[in-house]
């Protein structure tokens, strides 16, 4: 018998269950033979229930919390449902890439959890029964459809905390691997290999494994006309970010891979290092300018979690306060779709971005690690003289053996106790430079980060560029002397260097007027360039602040 306390609710819903199939009869839609509700269903389904004999059994209830305690225990033990930035979310494969973001095909991603999806995998996770008032017994039915939407709803969960999938053994923060099947704790990733037979890391691989491992990484790259050494060590780094990324538990830098000429290779060195890291090549996507358009891109990206996420083909200044966000938090936070709250979901990809000659806006040359090729031919689409001419194949032909020799790198760096290099660390990327950077300066004697000095001195930090303008033409006028944005203003109309300076900080829009001139300089007080700064003077006669380039 069913309990007494229960009797009431239940009768009230078969009444209505028992209305509805009448109904349906009386429009000749009465239930088919085989379906749920059909006479002589329970007889029918019998031998499908028979393979789930093991699993737990839910009886519905008015008692909430015990039935949805039950579906999330059996949906814990049966697995496959992760979180990642406060949602429940699932791996897929044949994912739904929206239209600015081009996808490999078969690349597993991470996907929201959907309500329909939830109710299936609860279907198959326990058997469901619920209270048959006609019979006075206990009926398999399907899992209520409130129970979704109520677990979801919970907003924190026992379900596994998951930041990424990897096809080859991943390394974890501290130096050891995971090179078995399945899910990780300490890594929070999922290994599923493939066909691939991985060969076996060294335990305790040495110095001299390293070197070799390098040179072999190397190999790949010797077609390409890199500016500098430090250039072809940063293509070698962006890879060991990739392959690495488990175990930095911080931000990475994005890296530049650029050109003066079209044609060079700035693509192919991105795709082939992404190649030997995860077996496809990168996600694409076009620039945007509209800061909104970019913060939903990214919580999209940090969501599915690809390996790697390129902003391809930009055409001159380039920057975006929410990427530059992104990349130094690590995270993102807007409001996912499905969702009725803002989430902040961890940025976990490694980006880069390919262009010819770019200029990097705001401050995000310190965010950036260049690659830089310069093939010093007016058509290096035309060269011939290719060690590999068919690179790509080339790299996924030999990526186990490549792969392997990238984590042997990090390995041993580990085993060698992680030597600090004589450099400056990189300031927001600490985790990353004392690993990736790290291991590089260690095992080949080059820094990966030299060419960051490259962009401050080129021009390719755009900001600076106009900070400089500015400081410099200002002094030649005021030297250090304190002056309204009036006495500015008015030196600016003979003098086409200051006018200029100032100018080049007005975007289109911009009306610019001393109120204006005054809040630039606000943003840029104390930034030195060089021996010298913009600093606050005294207040003139009337309160207007003045100005003065300290040095």
């Amino acid at each position: 018998m069913m309990p007494e306390k229960l009797q009431n609710a239940w009768t009230a819903e078969r009444l209505e269950a028992e209305l509805i199939e009448e109904e349906l009869r009386s429009r000749g839609l009465g239930a088919e033979p085989g379906h749920p509700n059909a006479p002589g269903a329970d007889e029918a389904e019998a031998p499908r229930a028979a393979g789930k004999r093991n699993l737990p059994v839910i009886e519905i209830s008015p008692r909430i919390a015990e039935v949805i305690d039950a579906a999330q225990e059996a949906l814990r033990t049966a697995g496959d449902i992760y979180v990642r930035g406060q949602m429940l979310v699932h791996v897929v494969r044949d994912f739904s890439a929206p239209p600015w973001l081009k996808i490999p095909d078969g690349l597993p991603m991470i996907a929201l959890m959907g309500d329909a999806r939830l109710r299936e995998l609860m279907s198959t996770a326990a058997r469901w029964r619920k209270w048959d008032a006609r019979n006075e017994q206990w009926k398999e039915t399907l899992p209520v459809d409130w129970a979704p939407k109520t677990l979801k709803e919970r907003n924190e969960w026992p379900f596994p905390v998951l930041d990424g999938i990897s096809d080859a053994p991943v390394l974890r923060a501290d130096g050891t691997i995971h090179d078995k099947p399945g899910y990780d704790t300490r890594s929070r990733t999922i290994y599923a290999p493939g066909s691939i037979q991985w060969p076996a890391v060294k335990h305790e691989p040495t110095h001299e494994d390293a070197v070799t491992a390098f040179a072999d990484l190397c190999e790949p790259f010797c077609d390409f006309p890199f500016a500098a050494p430090s250039d072809k060590a940063a293509a070698i780094a962006f890879l060991l970010s990739i392959v690495g990324r488990s175990a930095i538990e911080g931000p990475v830098p994005m890296f530049k891979s650029g050109s003066t000429t079209p044609g060079a290779g700035k693509g192919l060195a991105v795709d082939v290092a992404t190649i030997i890291a995860t077996g496809k090549e990168s996600a694409k996507m076009l620039p945007t300018r509209d800061d909104n358009e970019t913060r939903k891109r990214l919580l999209a990206i940090a969501l599915s979690a690809p390996p790697v996420m390129v902003i391809d083909n930009i055409e001159g200044a380039f920057g975006s306060e929410v990427l530059a966000g992104a990349i130094t938090a690590g995270s993102i936070a807007d409001r996912v779709l499905g969702a009725s709250e803002h989430k902040t979901v961890p940025f976990r990809s490694v980006s880069a971005i390919t262009g010819n000659n770019i200029q990097l806006q705001g401050d995000f040359g310190r965010r950036v690690i260049p690659i830089e090729i310069d093939p010093k031919m007016e058509h290096p689409e035309d060269r011939r003289d290719f060690r590999y001419p068919a690179l790509k194949e080339h790299v996924a032909e030999h990526r186990p053996a490549l792969y392997i020799a990238a984590l042997t790198i990090l390995r041993a760096y580990f085993v060698a106790g992680r030597p600090r290099h004589p450099h400056p660390e990189k300031g927001s990327f600490e985790t990353w430079d004392r690993l990736v950077r790290g291991a590089i300066i260690w095992v080949s004697g080059v820094d990966p980060a030299a060419g960051v000095e490259r962009i401050r001195e080129s021009g390719g930090d755009l900001d600076l560029e106009r900070l400089r303008a500015l400081v410099g033409a200002w002094w030649a006028v005021f030297a250090d002397r304190e002056v309204t944005m009036v006495e500015l203003f008015g030196e600016a109309i003979t003098r086409p260097d200051l006018k200029a300076a100032i100018d080049a900080y007005a975007i289109k829009g911009d009306e610019v007027t001393t109120k204006w001139m005054g809040s630039k300089l606000a943003h840029l007080r104390g930034r030195q360039v060089g021996d010298m700064r913009i600093e606050h003077g005294g207040i003139a006669h009337g309160g207007s602040r003045k100005w003065r380039v300290a040095r």
